[in-house]
């Protein structure tokens, strides 16, 4: 039989599990696709405040599991002249949430600040993650995260915070950006004049700009284009995470072993 070989996109903490009748909501920041919360509470149907348009969410009535950042406290005065402090909650230097107290029972969600994916619905074809965003009428945001000086270019993986890409030359090299554009074009299919690559947080994090192309079609192509990647066929790499699951050959004599164990604990549970 040949080797069984089983391709994880997401990892564990990005698929949103379910605690009795109660589905988990997994929620990431708009902007940078970041895992930002996860709560049994539909942030659709939560109440908003008047003041900001803030969604409210009582951590007392619903569970509530943040992966964010200290983000300091903040002074700000409202157009009634009273000064409110907030206790500002962020993904990378961001704010996405924040607390009036400290250990206040209401935490805030700021406007337009999270974006939710929930895994295994629809029609049952994997959902786009967040790292890949309609900015346009005909625009899609892509956010990249590069391996520098590998052997051959590849697109990795797919996350749900980056697209992992690896290319050859040096990070800072005056290549790199014409050949991170080569590597996306081929994947995509696409014109270089569609493509567009901005900085991100820092020389590894990319922010490219797709024209002509959905989502949707834009995550269709990269996980093909992962599909085909070489290294999952397991040839090694430095930069890669191996997830495809291979299990060795068994020798003959243990097998023989294996299969005499597995026979008398089928006729030790028949004989009770």
């Amino acid at each position: 039989m040949p080797p069984r070989r089983t391709t994880l996109t997401y990892s564990s903490e990005d698929v949103g599990p379910v605690v009795g009748d109660k589905p988990l909501y997994v929620y990431y920041c708009k902007y940078s696709g970041k895992h930002a919360l996860t709560t049994d509470c539909n942030l659709a149907t939560a109440p908003r405040r008047r003041t900001d348009h803030a969604l409210v969410l009582d951590t007392q009535a619903f569970l509530v599991k943040l992966y964010t950042a200290d983000g300091g406290a903040k002074l700000l005065r409202r157009k009634s002249g009273e000064v409110e402090r907030q206790i500002r909650y962020n993904v990378g230097k961001l704010p996405v949430a924040y607390r009036t107290e400290p250990d206040g029972r209401y935490l805030y969600i700021l406007d337009n600040a999270l974006t939710t994916y929930t895994a295994g619905e629809g029609d049952g074809k994997a959902p786009v993650p967040p790292c890949i965003l309609k900015i346009g009428a005909n625009k899609t945001q892509v956010a990249l995260e590069v391996d520098d000086r590998g052997k051959q270019r590849l697109i990795l993986r797919v996350t749900a915070d980056f697209v992992r890409v690896q290319v050859k030359s040096a990070i800072n090299s005056s290549h790199n950006h014409e050949e991170l554009l080569e590597l996306l074009r081929g994947a995509l299919g696409v014109r270089l004049g569609q493509l567009s690559l901005q900085r991100g947080e820092d020389q590894r994090h990319k922010i490219l700009i797709v024209e002509g192309l959905d989502p949707e079609k834009v995550f269709a192509k990269l996980q093909e284009s992962v599909d085909k990647n070489p290294r999952r066929l397991g040839r090694s790499s430095k930069h890669v995470i191996n997830t495809s699951i291979v299990p060795m050959e068994v020798p003959e004599p243990a097998k023989q072993q294996q299969q005499q164990q597995q026979q008398q604990q089928q006729q030790q549970a028949a004989a009770k």
